[in-house]
């Protein structure tokens, strides 16, 4: 594959089922020159469209095959497309944050891009026939002992107000995503006063 010298990695969010992936999700796995997955279950959604490379990433053993599949992807994503297919969405508790972490130690100038995927917390709601229409708590299971590190904000019309209340609360850092996936689509670090409906913010403890 001509990927014209780009040092690119995907993170696919490939769901919890093979009709979960999406169009764009099938057509990068169709043209990236590997595909690596994380076990045998992501093995069997992607199977059907290109069978995949399986790297285990055992219980205790994480890290270690984090590092090593890290280092190799920093070195061959200068001159190749690699997509690295995950269960749900690659951006909660997903294997692939450890990789990029690990990828970027050894070539910060790896670029990423991350695919987005039906996520077990939006199956799980659909499966219960919930529907989320207030505040929601989404968190890992050490929430006794932690404090949230991060807020996702819907439909933040006052990012300056939100963001104001939030600091009160510890965060320091935000990012307002606005109109995704439209032409008028922008991402801010500076909160503006007022942002249209669709409108997310995003808000970190550093």
């Amino acid at each position: 594959m001509d990927v014209g010298g780009v040092s690119l990695l995907y993170g696919i969010g490939i769901g919890l089922h093979k009709s979960h992936l999406t169009l764009r999700a099938i057509e990068i796995i169709n043209e990236a020159d590997e595909v690596i997955v994380p076990g045998k279950m992501a093995y069997n959604i992607v199977a059907d469209v290109r069978k995949p490379r399986i790297v285990e990433f055992p219980m205790g053993y994480g890290n270690k095959v984090a590092k090593k599949l890290g280092k190799e992807l920093a070195n061959r994503c200068v001159n190749e497309q690699i997509a690295f297919c995950c269960l749900g969405d690659p951006v909660f508790y997903s294997t692939f944050h450890h990789v990029v972490v690990e990828t970027l130690k050894f070539n910060p100038e790896v670029e990423i891009e991350i695919i987005p995927g039906i996520s077990s917390i939006s199956a799980s709601l659909a499966k219960a026939k919930i529907f989320v229409k207030d505040s929601m708590v989404l968190t890992a299971q050490n929430f006794v002992d932690s404090y949230p590190s991060l807020a996702v904000v819907l439909k933040a019309k006052n990012p300056e107000k939100v963001a104001k209340k939030l600091k009160k609360e510890g965060f320091k850092e935000f990012v307002l995503v606005e109109n995704m996936y439209m032409d008028e689509e922008r991402i801010l670090k500076d909160m503006p006063e007022e942002a249209s409906y669709f409108s997310v913010l995003i808000a970190k403890k550093l």
